[in-house]
């Protein structure tokens, strides 16, 4: 049993008949490793245990509420997760949580449009903070420019599912950044958010790591030439790579959609390893290495108990 489970219905293999309902909230990375925070319903608060060899065995409840995930409220101190205890009432989050949620995104993506004054202290304090600029590429070759706060660690790329990022600029504050970013765009037309449908495809059929990490100099060699002329005495140009740590996982190869609808019905399976929200997991009796989606498993109301687990239906490969 994991140290970090709040009662008895929750363990490792989760496989314990209860009553009591409980929900994934969030997917998190810490220090590049993945996280799953759950919480029991009616428990005031929620714990976390890492993805990584983590066995499941659940059910959706059928015809119970989901629950909201909750906020995240950012400050000088960095971005902190607050939980809600309201039903969702759209896609992950009560109308509440939705409205906070689209204030605060639309305050950060625009704040160096809008201005300090505009987007509230606490927001205003978040950016006040030395953020860089980087070029992501996943595994099917997109690629992607974007800001990530703070000068250390590649917490921002793993969360986002990159396989190779070079950090391109690095300036004081999140505002000159995005300034940046935007740039990039309008100039270079580099998109600032790749689709995971995207990245899950690209995990089924994806390119050499060499054509990537070649596409990837190039790209960013075009962009920092543009950025010479931008950063000014506001920033300095960086030159900095990095490299998923999975590039070496063998679980990340010969990779299988996962053949079930993962909010529907009864599962079982083992996580191995963990890419942005999508993981890599068996199911005992087969030999595949199965890619699943867990961010459309948030909000809804999962159960344990002596349940027969739903049967994988295989189907050929039409190439």
């Amino acid at each position: 049993m994991f140290d970090w489970v709040p009662n008895k219905h929750l363990t490792a293999e989760m496989n314990i008949d209860t009553n009591s309902l409980f929900y994934l909230t969030a997917i998190n990375w810490h220090a590049e490793e993945p996280f799953l925070q759950f919480q029991v319903q009616g428990d005031q608060l929620s714990q976390s245990t890492s993805a990584n060899e983590l066995e499941l065995r659940f059910r959706v409840a059928a015809g119970r509420e989901r629950q909201c995930v909750g906020t995240v409220d950012r400050s000088k101190d960095g971005s902190t997760r607050v939980q809600c205890d309201s039903p969702a009432a759209s896609a992950r989050q009560c109308d509440r949580c939705q409205t906070k949620e689209n204030i605060a995104a639309a305050n950060m993506h625009q704040a160096h449009r809008r201005g300090r004054d505009a987007i509230g202290k606490a927001m205003a304090a978040y950016l006040t903070h030395p953020h860089r600029l980087y070029v992501a590429i996943f595994r099917d070759g997109a690629t992607k420019v974007g800001t990530t706060r703070g000068l250390s660690g590649g917490n921002r790329l793993v969360e986002q599912g990159a396989w190779f990022a070079s950090y391109l600029a690095q300036t004081d504050d999140g505002f000159f950044v995005r300034e940046l970013e935007d740039s990039t765009t309008e100039k270079l037309g580099v998109r600032q958010a790749v689709d995971t449908r995207k990245k899950f495809a690209g995990h089924l059929q994806p390119l050499p790591d060499q054509e990537l990490e070649s596409r990837l100099t190039q790209k960013a060699n075009e962009i920092k030439k543009f950025l010479t002329g931008e950063v000014g005495s506001r920033g300095l140009l960086l030159d900095d790579r990095w490299s998923n740590p999975r590039i070496e996982d063998q679980a990340w190869t010969n990779l299988v959609s996962y053949p079930a609808v993962i909010n529907q019905g009864a599962h079982e399976f083992a996580i191995k390893s963990m890419v942005g929200r999508l993981a890599v997991c068996n199911r005992t009796g087969f030999a595949e290495n199965f890619l699943v989606d867990l961010q459309p498993l948030l909000t809804h109301p999962l159960e344990t108990g002596d349940f027969e687990i739903d049967e994988f239906i295989m189907q050929d490969s039409l190439f």
